[in-house]
């Protein structure tokens, strides 16, 4: 996993939300082992399934989003660290680091924290 990798698969996310290809949300959560475990800012936590679930029916509801994935650093081979900015029409309404846990080249956890 490198940042381009982490900057695609947030692309990605970015289609479906933005404009609800659904080829991009299939890609998207292809990217994630069967074991995933996402920890959102607010603290719930969510396996894959209830993340497909969530997921499923919000395509193309965020008009004009962007997902900007920066500061990318490796702790360890399978550990990584950046910020994700969520942008709407130019004006940022969301910043998070988040903290990446990699297994067999897919996403196995990620711990988002919000960031002010």
């Amino acid at each position: 996993m490198n940042g381009n990798f982490l900057a695609r698969h947030h692309d990605q996310l970015t289609a479906w939300l933005r404009d609800g290809e659904a080829e991009s949300l299939n890609a998207f959560l292809g990217a994630h082992h069967e074991s995933f475990v996402l920890v959102t800012t607010d603290g719930a936590i969510l396996d894959l399934e209830t993340l497909r679930e969530s997921l499923r029916s919000a395509g193309g509801s965020q008009p004009g989003l962007s997902i900007q994935v920066e500061e990318v650093t490796s702790i360890t081979p399978e550990v990584y660290r950046f910020l994700e900015r969520h942008i709407v029409d130019g004006s940022v309404v969301g910043v998070r680091v988040v903290t990446a846990v990699m297994e067999d080249g897919l996403l196995l956890s990620v711990q988002e924290t919000a960031r002010r």
